[in-house]
């Protein structure tokens, strides 16, 4: 009964965010803020109107769902095309600016939290890497931005939550392991036989499917709306296979989205269109739990040392990586200013941390909880409203008369 109400109360809130939805986006209130406020009001606090438990087995169960489906959309999203077209700037941002990045977080973590584990602050700052673009869609469609940033931008962040994922998954394993017989090479020899299913099952299903749905259509046997559907379902098979298998079902996810968008480049838009809306409604339901958590969210907020991780995560530990990435490519310092703040934390982030947090206990969990909460909390609100500020103040070369 419990899950119908949830149920009920997020339908009622899609449906009138719907009807107010352009009217709100000219105030910078973007789908993330109102399903926030929306999981606050209905769902936080000590007497909730509709009670929703993110640590039942079927949110659990969900939410690895939702975010192996949203790493299987952006994956089918990154054509070799599309990634060549932004020059050199995704490739710098990935290969140079995701491991600076896990590192900066890494070591503010470690000065800000000594007593902590340092798995437990490795998988802070592996969660925290991971980027959602979709938080500052108002900059990333705006033409007076110029189009290869904002494809770098759309880049970055439909292939740093795949590659955030297995690191993710053995700091996790590592920081549970502490104080048990398990040794951090034993929990990277299972790590790596998890990564390697899901790698095998990715490329076998996401291939197949791939060639399978390409050759019919070239051929006219396939409907577009039946490969709407098939499209999506590869995701699901390909997540639920993999944990049969004993994998990881949300990295496999991630490489059967490459896999199908390598072997099938002419793939149209419009056939992953519901993929993308399935991944909305679920998002949404995400939002709406992490409203639910604010309450939480805003005590830890009180202390200084959260608050101040929070903040640098945003700023410092993202801004110095990717300036540093881009040195030599003779980039203007405001589009260099640009990338390193476009790096908004979103539903990867919360997802790793409500995932994370139910192989640790005690103060290890809390701590997981605290700073990617607050972290993403905080970038919702920053990179939400000042996205409308900054594109109608853009200017210069690249943008649009």
């Amino acid at each position: 009964m419990v899950c119908v109400y949830g149920l009920i109360g997020l339908a009622v809130v899609l449906i009138a965010w719907a009807a107010v939805s352009a009217r709100a986006a000219r105030y910078s209130v973007t789908v993330p803020i109102a399903l926030l406020l929306a999981g606050l009001l209905l769902a936080g606090g000590d007497d909730p109107l509709v009670d929703v438990d993110v640590s039942s087995s079927v949110v659990q169960q969900l939410l690895q769902l939702t975010l192996a489906l949203i790493l299987f959309t952006d994956a089918t999203e990154i054509s070799l095309r599309r990634l060549w077209s932004a020059g050199r700037l995704p490739l710098r941002l990935l290969l140079i600016g995701f491991p600076l990045t896990v590192l900066a977080g890494w070591v503010t973590g470690m000065a800000l939290f000594p007593q902590a584990s340092v798995w437990v602050i490795a998988l802070i700052a592996a969660a925290l890497t991971a980027t959602d673009a979709s938080l500052a869609s108002v900059l990333v469609r705006d033409e007076r931005i110029p189009h290869d940033l904002r494809t770098a931008v759309t880049v970055e962040s439909g292939l740093n939550d795949g590659l955030a994922a297995p690191l993710v998954v053995f700091f996790a394993a590592a920081a549970a392991a502490v104080g048990t017989e398990r040794s951090p090479g034993l929990v990277l020899g299972h790590t790596i036989t998890e990564l390697v299913i899901a790698l095998a099952v990715g490329v076998a299903a996401g291939a197949g499917a791939g060639l399978l749905l390409g050759w019919a259509r070239r051929r006219g046997w396939s409907a577009a709306r039946s490969e709407r559907l098939a499209y999506l379902a590869v995701g699901v098979l390909v997540f639920e296979v993999t944990h049969v298998l004993h994998g990881n079902g949300i990295v496999a996810a991630f490489v059967a989205g490459l896999a199908v968008r390598a072997v099938d480049r002419d793939l149209p838009e419009r056939h992953l269109q519901t993929s993308h809306d399935v991944v909305a409604l679920l998002s949404a339901g995400v939002w709406f739990a992490f409203g639910s958590l604010i309450p939480h969210t805003m005590a830890d907020l009180a202390n200084w040392r959260v608050l101040l991780y929070a903040v640098l995560s945003l700023t410092v530990v993202r801004m110095l990586p990717v300036g540093l990435s881009l040195v030599g490519l003779r980039r203007y310092p405001r589009e260099v200013w640009l990338l390193s703040w476009l790096g908004p934390r979103g539903l990867p982030s919360v997802i790793f941390a409500l995932i994370g947090v139910q192989q640790l206990t005690g103060l290890s969990a809390q701590l997981v909880v605290s700073l990617i909460m607050a972290t993403v909390l905080l970038s919702v609100l920053a990179h939400g409203l000042s996205a409308t500020p900054i594109a109608e103040r853009w200017s210069g070369p690249g943008a649009r008369p």
